[in-house]
């Protein structure tokens, strides 16, 4: 073989070479952030901007969508990453009147592509990124007389006519159509806040052409008894995608 023909053979070799590559080149990129942080009051615990007015099952904390234009490649898989700092605030109470008081509140992410869950895993798109049941119970103030209640004989038909009789240690409330008066200092109050950072991998398998990745986080579990407060706030976080394509020689998509 001449030199010309050396060369061009080696040109030819280097074509097909990089052609094979990209055709099996799968690869694409796309994400999303925010910047808004979650914040711990380190004197009370409170956390802002909290979700919601008032904590409420299903109130969206965060979302966040990416476009992301993939190949008409078989075996085509998208890796999701949605990360976020999620916090969550429990406060139960009890006194003389509470006994018993809890809390639960959580925060999860659910994932959908072109508005679906169809593809998807885990199935149903949704994970619980954080969740607390807190609960405080005593029945030590039953057993201190100087917490039992106090009955009078001031006739009443509402909480008001007792006002008068309210002090700095006791607060009267109508019982039975009499005045009756408990020891506002015998209480417990817990309270718990964290801040933490979260994310999980869903594994996503979808066909060529342009696609929309939602990733909203939102509230789960929300419920109090007795003198409880809950509630959570999310960010700062980021969704990202990474497009892949799984070669039948090397490697597979199991689940269990």
């Amino acid at each position: 073989m001449n030199v010309r023909n050396f060369v061009l053979a080696l040109a030819l070799t280097f074509c097909l070479g990089s052609g094979m590559a990209m055709a099996q080149s799968s690869g694409n990129f796309s994400a999303g952030a925010i910047n808004t942080a979650c914040v711990l009051n380190d004197s009370t615990g409170a956390l802002t901007p909290a979700c919601g007015v008032t904590a409420t099952n299903g109130t969206v904390c965060s979302d966040l969508s990416v476009p992301i234009k993939t190949s008409n490649a078989n075996g085509l898989t998208l890796l999701v990453t949605p990360s976020m700092v999620t916090g969550l605030f429990t406060d139960t109470k009890i006194d003389t009147t509470v006994s018993s008081s809890s809390a639960d509140v959580g925060v999860q992410v659910c994932l959908t592509v072109d508005n679906s869950t169809n593809g998807v895993l885990p199935a149903g798109g949704c994970v619980v990124y954080d969740q607390r049941f807190q609960q405080l119970s005593s029945g030590l103030f039953s057993q201190i007389s100087e917490c039992a209640a106090t009955n009078t004989t001031t006739a009443c038909t509402t909480d008001s006519d007792c006002a008068s009789l309210n002090t700095s240690t006791e607060s009267y409330s109508c019982v039975g159509g009499y005045c009756q008066g408990t020891n506002t200092a015998c209480n417990i109050d817990l309270i718990l806040s964290t801040l933490s950072a979260h994310s999980f991998n869903f594994i996503v398998s979808v066909p060529g052409g342009n696609h929309t990745i939602n990733a909203t986080w939102s509230l789960i579990g929300v419920k109090t008894t007795g003198s409880a407060n809950v509630a959570a706030c999310t960010g700062p976080g980021t969704l990202t995608v990474m497009q892949g394509k799984v070669f039948n020689n090397s490697g597979s998509v199991t689940v269990q």
